[in-house]
């Protein structure tokens, strides 16, 4: 079993900040479809501390850097370390596992796919990324590990992230790019009454879904969005953007998506494919 962070809470509710797909480089100057977007993440974090919340936990979704530098990495380190709430994470189909974890074990970003979260939520990690892929497995072991670590704590109720979307975003070509076992696992998800929401990253866009008994959503991107609704790859002039999440003693996940507003970062709308 993998080993367990606890945090505990100075309120009854927790309160998690959710920041997925960066997409930094080493070169201030590098763009992702048209936005430089190591000033978008900063602009970003800084939005959020003029905010002045509290946050118990921050999760991170993956794609964290563009061009696979150790530096891209250790700029996200070095600027969510502002917080003073831990920072777990999880890779993405554009992420170097080597480079990142070598990085965040030297920042101190803790590895822990368990999280303990005051006295009634666990929190727990899963890792879809496939070495080479832009699409998304949870594996065999995966798979165990969510059952395993329910059965564990079964006193608390839980909330699920990975990388990869597993409800289908209706962006075809996104969707060639889901998680490939989503149906095992949405089936899996509505067996388990315990698990009370599932978020993810991955398809730079909002979505939020009610599933039997918990809540499924994903977070935009801290820079680039992907156009809603659309057959072929298209981007969408929405602004950067991030979600908090409130976890509340009784079983119910509140949570509101952020964007920045006098959105300075407009993407290259003719772009076709990156």
């Amino acid at each position: 079993m993998n080993s367990h962070l606890i945090i505990p809470l100075k309120k009854s509710v927790g309160k998690i900040l959710h920041i997925t797909d960066t997409h930094l480089f080493a070169d201030d100057e590098n763009t992702l479809l048209g936005v430089k977007t190591n000033a978008s993440f900063a602009a970003v974090i800084d939005n959020i501390k003029k905010r002045a919340e509290h946050f118990d936990l921050i999760v991170a979704t993956g794609d964290f850097v563009q061009d696979g530098s150790q530096a891209a990495y250790l700029r996200f380190a070095q600027t969510i370390k502002q917080f003073m709430a831990p920072c777990v994470w999880l890779a993405g189909n554009h992420d170097i596992h080597e480079n990142m974890q070598y990085i965040f074990k030297q920042q101190g970003l803790p590895e822990n796919k368990i999280v303990l979260l005051g006295e009634k939520w666990l929190i727990i990690m899963l890792n879809s990324q496939v070495v080479g892929e832009t699409y998304g497995e949870l594996s065999k072991q995966q798979l165990a590990f969510l059952t395993a670590s329910l059965q564990k704590y079964p006193d608390r109720f839980a909330m699920v992230f990975l990388h990869h979307h597993p409800l289908m975003s209706n962006c075809d070509w996104l969707d060639k790019h889901s998680l490939i076992n989503h149906v095992e696992f949405i089936n899996l998800i509505n067996q388990l009454p315990q698990i009370k929401g599932v978020g993810w990253g991955h398809i730079h866009q909002i979505t939020q879904q009610r599933l039997p008994h918990c809540l499924a959503f994903s977070t935009p991107s801290t820079c680039v969005q992907f156009k809603p609704l659309s057959r072929d790859f298209s981007v969408a002039n929405d602004a950067p953007g991030w979600r908090v999440i409130e976890l509340r003693p009784e079983g119910h996940v509140d949570t509101a998506v952020y964007n920045l507003e006098n959105n300075l970062f407009e993407p290259d709308l003719s772009q076709n494919g990156y």
